[in-house]
Formats: structure tokens, C-alpha cells, sequence
């Protein structure tokens, strides 16, 4: 988990640093053309706050629907889903600045850093709670599960033809960021799908292949229900978030698409929760209830 996650952060880094260094483009005029924005802690504390008081709804709702309470019951889990989700959305703000997909901001860094990646750390957790939300409404997970049937390739070339998009992705978005945007930001999901392959493990389009879109769909709509709401409660109460994206739907299918990353991520994460619990593998045997006795002849 840690290697995969390790490759996946550097990759991030380092690509659309290469395709803009190849693409000749001035540093200095590096990120973007656009004026940045500036930064509001009102705003910030309060769409955090909002966003952790949703999670903990959500959860509620979802215990009197099914019984089930995953932020309760998971807690140590959905911390480090937080963890590793703050950790994601500042990997995805970095490549903003090759494309400038919103306004970024450039003022006070170590301020943004202490301000924001509290707020970052509720995304992920929130969209977990929303999926299971869903996924708690009676028999919708049955009528989607017998869908349309996807066949797919075998795990090593679906591996390298996914690695080669995310390559292209990474390089050609940074160098040409008008025209190859949209796959700069479907990088890092099929980089993270192609790492799972590589290392035999499962990805969140695996239910495809028989018919079960469930997944995939809760998280795509658990992406945008969250994204909007963050978005809306920041802009509300103060914020100044400008998207400089033009087509709306365009705008909603990069939510859908971070719904599926953090469904992705959060599988990675849950590996080190499988298999056995701690301790589990050195308890003794229960003695035999029943004494045995031999008697000698």
C-alpha cells in the first residue's frame, strides 16, 4: 500500500513538472494568466465545520436506514481516509497550476496549509458517508446490480494502457493545458487503477465486468453532492472560488470523476484493515470442553 501510494504522490509531482519543462514554457509565468484569489479563514472554518457536521448526519441517516454507522464503527479507518485525502486534494491542487482549472491561490502559503488541509480532510470522509448513504437505500444496490456486462482485458495490458494514458496526461496537460485539461485530471485515477492492477489487487471498476454498477455510481454522485456542497457553502459565506471552466457539464464530470479517485484511494487505504485482526494470530486453541479420560488396562 505504502509503495503504491509513495509512486502515485511522486508521479504527480514530477510528470506535469516534465511536460511543462518540455513544452518550453516560461517558470516564471508559471501558473497561470488568470489574477489569484484571495484567501478567507471565515470561510474556510465554516464550510469545515458544515462539512463535519454533514458527515456525522449522514451517518446518522444511514443508522436508521440500515443500522450501519461507518464513521462509528470505522472510526481509525475514516481518520486516515481524512489523512490521506488532505494529502490528495493538495496533490490536485498542484496540478492546477498547470492548468488553471480554477483560480488558484498564491498568497501566504503556510497559511492556506494550516486553513485548508482541515477543510481537505472532511472531503473524503464525507464522500465515503454519502456513498454508504446511498448504498443503504432499500433494493437500489439490487437494481443495479444486474447491468450491462463490461468485459476488460487481462491485468497486465489493461495495466500498461492505462499507464501510458496517465503518462500522456500528466505530460500533455501540463504542456498543453487548453486542449488536454480534461485528461490531465483523468490521470491520476487510471494511475491509481493501474497500480492496483500491477500489484494484483482490485480497483473500483472491477464489479463492471458482471453487471454491478452500484460502486461506481454511488461514488461518482457522492463526488458531485459533496463538491457542490463545499463549494457553495465556502462561496456563500465569503469565499471567492472562480472555475474557469466554461461547459457546466464539463465542471460536474470532474466531480464524479474525484468521487471515484477517493473511492479508489479509500480501497488502497483499507488494505491494511483486511484479513485478520490484531492478536488474532497468536491466541491460543480452546482446550476441549470435554475431559478425556485414558484408562490404563
Amino acid at each position: 500500500m505504502k509503495t503504491r501510494l509513495v509512486i502515485f504522490s511522486i508521479t504527480l509531482l514530477l510528470l506535469p513538472l516534465a511536460g511543462f519543462w518540455l513544452s518550453g514554457s516560461n517558470l516564471l509565468g508559471f501558473p497561470t494568466n488568470t489574477p489569484p484569489s484571495l484567501a478567507n479563514p471565515q470561510a474556510a472554518l465554516i464550510t469545515t465545520l458544515i462539512l463535519t457536521g454533514y458527515i456525522l448526519l449522514v451517518n446518522q441517516i444511514t443508522k436508521l436506514l440500515s443500522g450501519n454507522r461507518p464513521f462509528t464503527e470505522h472510526r481509525s479507518y475514516m481518520y486516515w481516509t481524512g489523512f490521506a485525502g488532505a494529502m490528495l486534494v493538495w496533490l490536485l491542487t498542484y496540478l492546477n497550476l498547470f492548468v488553471s482549472s480554477w483560480t488558484p491561490q498564491m498568497e501566504n502559503p503556510v497559511m492556506q496549509l494550516l486553513l485548508y488541509t482541515p477543510l481537505f480532510a472532511t472531503l473524503v470522509p464525507a464522500i465515503l458517508s454519502t456513498r454508504a448513504l446511498l448504498g443503504s437505500i432499500p433494493n437500489l444496490i439490487k437494481n443495479l446490480s444486474s447491468g450491462i456486462a463490461l468485459p476488460r482485458p487481462g491485468n497486465e495490458s489493461l495495466a500498461a494502457g492505462l499507464l501510458a494514458i496517465a503518462a500522456v496526461g500528466f505530460l500533455g496537460g501540463a504542456a498543453w493545458p487548453v486542449q488536454l485539461f480534461w485528461l490531465l485530471w483523468s490521470a491520476p485515477l487510471l494511475l491509481l487503477n493501474a497500480l492496483q492492477l500491477l500489484w494484483h489487487e482490485s480497483t473500483i471498476f472491477d464489479g463492471l465486468e458482471s453487471g454491478n454498477w452500484a460502486r461506481v455510481l454511488f461514488a461518482a454522485i457522492s463526488g458531485i453532492i459533496v463538491s457542490n456542497l463545499a463549494i457553495e457553502v465556502y462561496v456563500i459565506n465569503g469565499g471567492f472560488l472562480e472555475v474557469n471552466i466554461e461547459n457546466p457539464l464539463m465542471v460536474q464530470s470532474g466531480y464524479a470523476l474525484f468521487g471515484l479517485l477517493c473511492l479508489q484511494l479509500s480501497d488502497v487505504i483499507s488494505e491494511s484493515w483486511r484479513g485478520k485482526q490484531k492478536g488474532s494470530m497468536f491466541r491460543q486453541k480452546r482446550k476441549f470442553p470435554i475431559p478425556v479420560v485414558v484408562r490404563k488396562d
